[in-house]
């Protein structure tokens, strides 16, 4: 049977934590910064796809502290993101809602370590792509995604009075259902509002930014599995696992 999520269900999901009690939040303490740097890769087709239901993901043991003698931690915040839409093999595929935390490091020569971590949710709308990229989804869906990356890069570190410890807010990254679903990234928008700590916090990075490990889990909530469902997509750098499964209704 058909489960149809209600476009208000859809909102609540995405923009839940928008409303706290202090009121309705703005877009974080830190001005918006606009990059494609801070955006996951997009994929290209070299990868392997399991039809079945997956198991369980390569481990992400990469999100970890370097292991450098004098390394000096510098950058320690979390923010949530909202709305930012989710690159698969070919298109966009979800609507995520994210917490991320980011850490980063200065080491003894100067060059910069980061650790950016995400949980979330994501939703899928009918009709859109899988992120496979092997057909599309016959119904609404949403699932739970735990993932980051690391990065190293040189240049300058200037917050300014920006804050370097904590939360810093709640960022709306402007991705849309309906961008979702044109299927393809030569007719989607992306991101319109996307926040890059990158931007935000450093300068002089020129083409210095590097991500050596990254890696996303993303599970299908129980409600939506099935016989015929896939329900977990491994989205990781070749060296980290590569991608695996799908997540198709």
């Amino acid at each position: 049977m058909t489960r149809i999520l209600s476009a208000a269900t859809i909102s609540c999901l995405l923009v839940l934590s928008v409303i706290t009690t202090s009121g309705i939040l703005g877009n974080g303490s830190v001005a918006n910064a606009f990059s494609i740097r801070d955006d996951k890769p997009h994929f290209g087709p070299n990868t392997h796809f399991d039809k079945r239901n997956v198991g369980t993901c390569p481990a992400q043991n990469f999100l970890t502290a370097p292991n450098v003698k004098g390394a000096k931690t510098i950058l320690d915040i979390t923010y949530l993101a909202q709305n930012d839409e989710d690159s698969g093999i070919g298109a966009y595929w979800a609507l995520d809602r994210i917490h991320e935390h980011l850490t980063v490091w200065q080491f003894p020569n100067g060059t910069f370590y980061a650790v950016k971590q995400y949980d979330g949710i994501f939703i899928t709308p009918q009709g859109a792509t899988d992120p496979a990229g092997t057909t599309t989804q016959t119904e609404s869906s949403f699932g739970t995604m735990v993932g980051g990356y690391t990065a190293t890069f040189t240049g300058s570190f200037t917050p300014g009075t920006q804050p370097v410890r904590g939360n810093i807010g709640t960022f709306n990254y402007g991705g849309t259902a309906s961008d979702v679903l044109l299927n393809s990234y030569g007719t989607q928008k992306g991101d319109t509002t996307p926040y890059d700590f990158m931007t935000a916090y450093f300068t002089n990075v020129g083409n210095s930014f590097n991500q050596p490990h990254w890696g996303w889990a993303y599970k299908l909530d129980p409600m939506f599995e099935s016989s015929t469902s896939a329900n977990q997509w491994c989205n990781y750098n070749t060296p980290d696992g590569g991608n695996s499964g799908n997540i198709k209704t």
